[in-house]
């Protein structure tokens, strides 16, 4: 296996097997990175194009363009933007209420809003993993390549 080409190029094809284990890289690597805040963050942003590779080449077995996984992105910003400004507004509200009774059950509801919006996003970014990793690829030849090695 080609660790370069699995991880840096978003041409070509890639089977279940390999889609699941650059998954495993990446998310372990993410996982050792955050470890180091600063340097971890940056190395982080940086691997996002290691992301995007993977699954262009993932939807690519699949017959589909890789830029269908933008729609991932826009469901992020905007499901997460969201939930987030709901959740602070209603902290804002809460503690410029000036009625303690009231203040708490705002700011409590502005933290169920914000973790509410990382629970959607988390289960939206395992769904979409898990269809990529579980959905079988195209038989033969198409448009981006050979069939990989099953």
């Amino acid at each position: 296996m080609d660790f370069g080409r699995l991880l840096f190029s978003s041409n070509g094809r890639i089977g279940q097997r390999d889609f699941w284990i650059g998954f495993l890289i990446l998310f372990v690597a993410a996982i050792l990175l955050h470890a180091a805040l600063v340097v971890g963050t940056v190395v982080w942003f940086l691997s996002t194009y290691c992301w995007i590779c993977l699954f262009a080449k993932r939807l690519h077995d699949m017959g589909r363009s890789g830029f269908d996984q933008v729609w991932l992105y826009i469901l992020d910003i905007l499901g997460v933007a969201a939930l987030l400004i709901g959740g602070l507004g209603a902290i804002i509200a809460g503690i410029f209420s000036g009625r303690e009774h009231m203040g708490f059950g705002l700011v409590a509801g502005g933290v169920g809003l914000i973790l509410l919006g990382f629970l959607a996003w988390s289960v939206v970014r395992l769904a979409f993993v898990l269809w990529l990793g579980l959905s079988p690829g195209q038989v033969g030849d198409n448009r981006f390549g050979p069939e990989p090695l099953r």
